[in-house]
């Protein structure tokens, strides 16, 4: 993906398209088959945090015991990874590239994905590769893409997801702003793929348009989950010191929260500001902070306020407003303290406005109500017929 006037700190891939797995019920593989794929290739998972789940055990930040082992060369289409025959490139950004490959196996279409040759030999790369799919692998929602395998070939590790036709929230925004019921609808699935994360301990961190598919249904996938981390829950008072020693910046500049501009601690308030300038952006057209230039957006996250949505799209309802805005607080106290909160709040927003016209429905309402007059005028006219008449009708109509 290409760089945004050196407004990305870290290039991540656009999401991919994806399909629900018919290979085990629905459900994802077991860890034990990742950790076996992790391990025999000289790797070893140091177990420092028990996860919120039983079953897995991952420390916060993975170690490799030997450097990765990815061969920077360039897969071509037709070529065999395990079982997989690679059909076509589907995106290629600059941690990695994704295809879509044929499932000889189970007869099914899948998305595969490898690093890309720049980062190979990037041990920080490969270590968010292998956490992407420890992370995926615990996660089973509707709304988050599913993990099937994570293997290697002649070299090469690749990560094999599920497949579905469908567009990012990227490409959909080329076409200009959505309408308020595509945006809460999308926004409540949004919340709930953050939701599930968050339930599951672990902070996304990389929420941007790229990286959430909407399928040609309207369904929702949030996906590369390379840059995700554990936390603690926000109620944990050590939260704030213990979410993350690595305070270098990872992630894509325009959705990133003060705190983490800041090098403080990030936790899922933060999420919660990159799902708010995500929604921003659908109901807008444009970025919260739409600077181009690093040193000029990060002092317009740091200190500005966004242009309410109202005064720029026409739709935009008060209540929507502080929705939004809400997410976008400077300091995370202010913001909402769960993901669910922000769900329930787009929940009753949707319900509300669902039982009460638009202005553009009153409108087209009005002007239905004027052309009725106008042609119950003219049958009148013609009741009463003279050739003046008839044209005076003509005219009007």
């Amino acid at each position: 993906m290409a760089g945004m006037n050196g407004g990305e700190i870290l290039q991540e891939m656009p999401p991919y398209a994806s399909r629900r797995s018919r290979r085990l019920g629905g459900f994802v593989p077991q860890v034990s088959k990742l950790r076996a794929n992790l391990e025999r290739k000289g790797r070893q998972v140091a177990i420092v945090n028990t996860w919120p789940v039983s079953g897995l055990s991952l420390r916060r930040e993975s170690r490799f015991d030997s450097s990765c082992v990815n061969v920077p060369r360039e897969l071509i289409v037709g070529q065999m990874l395990g079982h997989y025959r690679l059909v076509e490139q589907i995106s290629r950004g600059g941690m990695g590239v994704v295809y879509r490959a044929h499932d000889e196996h189970l007869e099914r279409e899948v998305a595969l994905k490898v690093l890309a040759p720049a980062t190979v030999n990037d041990a920080a790369a490969c270590r968010r590769f292998q956490n992407e799919a420890l992370i995926l692998s615990k996660l089973n929602h509707p709304n988050i893409i599913s993990i099937y395998d994570f293997d290697a070939q002649d070299g090469i590790d690749f990560l094999v997801m599920e497949y579905v036709p469908g567009q990012t929230l990227s490409a959909r925004l080329e076409r200009g702003p959505l309408t308020q019921d595509e945006v809460l609808h999308i926004g409540r699935q949004i919340a709930a793929s953050v939701k599930e994360a968050h339930d599951h301990g672990i902070i996304h961190r990389d929420l941007k348009p790229q990286n959430v598919l909407l399928t040609p249904k309207g369904q929702v996938k949030v996906a590369d989950f390379g840059l995700a981390k554990l936390a603690s829950p926000v109620i944990d008072p050590a939260a704030t010191t213990n979410v993350s020693r690595d305070l270098g910046l990872i992630g894509t500049l325009p959705y990133m929260p003060p705190e983490q501009l800041r090098g403080k601690p990030t936790d899922f308030r933060s999420d919660i500001y990159s799902a708010g300038a995500v929604l921003y952006e659908l109901a807008t057209g444009r970025r919260a902070f739409p600077e181009t230039l690093g040193p000029r957006l990060i002092d317009s996250i740091l200190h500005e306020v966004p242009h309410p949505p109202s005064s720029l799209t026409r739709w935009v309802s008060a209540a929507f407003e502080t929705i939004v805005l809400k997410c976008l607080e400077k300091e995370p106290e202010r913001r909402y303290q769960s993901s669910a909160e922000l769900g329930v709040d787009l929940q009753h927003l949707s319900t509300s406005t669902a039982s009460q016209p638009t202005e553009i429905a009153n409108d087209a309402k009005s002007k239905a109500k004027v052309c009725a007059e106008i042609l119950a005028q003219k049958y009148m006219f013609v009741d009463n017929a003279t050739s003046d008449s008839t044209c005076r009708v003509r005219s009007i109509i």
